[in-house]
């Protein structure tokens, strides 16, 4: 398994090939949140992320940033989706994800100040297993009991998630949060 991590149009052979499996990802209209891989999203990433097994992608995300987080904060495994696994709910996490998380960790670390990394999603569901399965693998993933503003809309209650985090937490101070 071989991952790369590279920032957006600084390699052009990758960012294509990342293109061409978002497109794929974007018109296929039975995924429930297909809405979200149009291009849109590349506007918030600083890094983009796709995980090889055999020379053949099968796992892509992103790393994004956002003004309305604190100063630092990067949402890693932004946009994930295995290009040719359409597992709606996978009972185990697989380690091109695990892979994937630890590589923009990495990436993180040596191309940014980055104080704080988190994941998040909008479901409800998902927390405690996936930082379950990637403690597991020595992340040191943890959470609270906070929802924290993921986009700029504050009345948009999509916008309002809870989150996984690594880092200094002092920063979460620093971030429009609700209690749940």
């Amino acid at each position: 398994m071989k991952t790369i991590t590279w920032a957006p149009f600084t390699n052009q052979e990758m960012d294509k090939l990342f293109d061409e499996l978002r497109e794929i990802q974007y018109k296929d209209k039975t995924h429930r949140l297909w809405a979200n891989y149009n291009k849109d999203f590349l506007n918030y990433c600083v890094a983009l992320t796709i995980c090889f097994e055999n020379d053949q992608p099968i796992a892509c995300s992103s790393i994004s940033i956002r003004d309305c987080w604190p100063k630092n904060c990067y949402r890693i495994l932004n946009r994930t989706w295995k290009p040719y696994e359409r597992l709606k709910f996978p009972r185990k996490l697989s380690m091109s994800i695990v892979e994937s998380a630890k590589n923009q960790i990495s990436w993180l670390k040596a191309n940014t100040n980055m104080k704080i990394v988190f994941i998040s999603r909008q479901t409800t569901n998902w927390d405690d297993w996936l930082m379950s399965n990637l403690n597991s693998h020595n992340l040191n993933f943890t959470k609270d009991r906070h929802l924290y503003l993921t986009c700029p809309n504050t009345n948009d209650d999509s916008c309002w998630q809870k989150i996984i985090y690594q880092g200094d937490e002092k920063i979460l101070l620093n971030w429009n949060r609700k209690v749940i």
